[in-house]
């Protein structure tokens, strides 16, 4: 726990955030968040005790840039979950709208139309599944993952792919592909 702590509160500084570590109360911080896990614990025990297991609801989390880096989805008390990671709680809460949204309208008995689109509070893209562009391996250091992609990538040149495998795209490659593909991956 306290190699947790210390490394959260590297990373920050890191980032440039200023942490005064020496005013942070190392021991009471990790007694702090291990009687939290025992509390935790303890709840769960008492409910699998009653037979009622605890619903497992779906997690979002939400990352500051400084905080990405660790593999929280990892952490026991999350591993096995079905946990996301979502950019903003506004980001969340449109998902949610959209989904009301496409609900309410599926419900109705008439087939889903282009004219019905304009009321969306989200207001999907068309994404051409033939405009794609893809960057396999930039760094060239995943070679596992590059032999395990490139050819089916290679096949999808029929379907009107394009891309590059190996290397990283130039600044004029990477803006052609922004500004005529629908999706670059």
């Amino acid at each position: 726990m306290e190699d947790l702590l210390c490394f959260m509160l590297d990373l920050y500084q890191l980032h440039g955030v200023p942490v005064a570590i020496s005013e942070v109360d190392v021991d009471q911080a990790v007694v702090d968040l291990r009687s939290a896990l025992s509390e935790h614990r303890a709840v769960r025990k008492k409910t699998e005790k009653k037979g009622r297991v605890a619903e497992d609801h779906h997690t979002f989390l939400v990352l500051d840039r400084h905080l990405q880096g660790i593999p929280w989805e990892s952490i026991p008390v999350l591993r096995g979950r079905s946990v996301s990671r979502i950019p903003s709680l506004n980001f969340l809460l449109d998902r949610l709208h959209l989904a009301t949204w496409q609900r309410r309208t599926t419900s109705d008995e008439h087939e889903f139309d282009d004219t019905r689109r304009a009321g969306c509070p989200g207001d999907r893209i068309h994404i051409d599944p033939r405009k794609v562009y893809y960057v396999l391996n930039p760094s060239g250091d995943l070679k596992g993952t590059e032999s395990r992609f490139a050819s089916w990538l290679k096949q999808m040149h029929g379907e009107g792919w394009d891309g590059i495998v190996g290397r990283a795209p130039s600044e004029q490659e990477f803006l052609n592909a922004l500004s005529q593909k629908d999706l670059v991956v």
